[in-house]
């Protein structure tokens, strides 16, 4: 049907609208949005803040109990459909496959955590090992070592070189920020660098037990594999740094800066692991 618009123009408006069915108000006014849109549009601006302040590392999930920390009230499905409205995309996480060699320990440590419950207290099992990093000049070596209480990352190092002295660093700065460590266990899998006589000293003179996986075995420490993995997912995206100095700018900023003590754990009820270690503290 067309209509011709004559010089009458409330004639005019009122068969426009008649068409349309729709009131004559329409017709001089832009629809306002409803209350419910308003709230979708606040809310998805503070979905969107959390986002980009964690840098597309939280997905609706771990976005929900920042909103909650904040006093806001949102059911998952909205934050799932408010995320998927603006294009908020988290970083998918690979699937996660533990991984290790055969070990070359000479004389390696039994495995104290075989069937062991999991820790109830901070700084009675410590768990470490070690990663590749790749930079645009070349390949990294990364050490960790984590509380396995609270997945805290306690002590940590990077080299350019595999040798002994790598584990020693991450060890020496773990007991540098956990001088209560006496009777401790720390685990890690068969590595050389794990056996060698210089890192078990370390260990006698802090009371640690030493503790390693089966041959070949790398479930016996998929803790501190999940928590490698994180950190280069996270972190890498996909790409590499540029070199020792950028990468090392980088890890301490993301792992003393983020990890430890903003990033939501989900094995920990969403805390970090300050916030855990935290709570712990005031429980006891």
């Amino acid at each position: 049907m067309i209509l011709r618009i004559s010089a009458d123009t409330g004639s005019s408006t009122r068969r426009i609208c008649a068409v349309l069915a729709s009131p004559r108000s329409t017709f001089y006014h832009a629809a306002k949005p409803t209350q419910s849109q308003l709230s979708d549009q606040r809310m998805g601006a503070h979905i969107e803040r959390i986002f980009r302040a964690h840098r597309r590392r939280y997905g609706y999930r771990r976005i929900l109990e920042e909103l909650a920390d904040e006093g806001h009230v949102c059911a998952p499905a909205r934050v799932r459909r408010l995320m998927a409205r603006r294009g908020l995309r988290a970083i998918a996480p690979r699937h996660f496959v533990p991984r290790t060699s055969d070990g070359r320990a000479d004389c390696p440590s039994p495995n104290l955590l075989l069937n062991a419950p999991p820790p109830t207290r901070i700084n009675e099992v410590l768990a470490g090992d070690i990663t590749f990093i790749p930079t645009s000049a070349g390949w990294l070596y990364l050490a960790v070592v984590i509380d396995l209480c609270s997945r805290k990352i306690i002590g940590w190092a990077l080299a350019e070189h595999l040798r002994s002295e790598l584990v020693l660093d991450a060890m020496r700065q773990a007991l540098g920020s956990r001088p209560a460590l006496q009777n401790a266990v720390f685990h890690s899998d068969r590595g050389s660098q794990y056996a060698s006589g210089a890192f078990r000293s370390l260990l006698k003179q802090a009371g640690i037990r030493q503790s390693m996986s089966a041959r070949a075995n790398p479930y016996h420490n998929a803790w501190t594999e999940s928590v490698i993995g994180t950190i280069k997912t996270e972190m890498l995206q996909g790409g590499c740094f540029i070199d020792c100095s950028d990468a090392r700018t980088e890890l301490f900023a993301y792992i003393d800066g983020y990890y430890n003590t903003r990033r939501k754990h989900s094995s920990l009820g969403y805390l970090s692991p300050t916030q855990f270690e935290s709570k712990l503290i005031q429980n006891n």
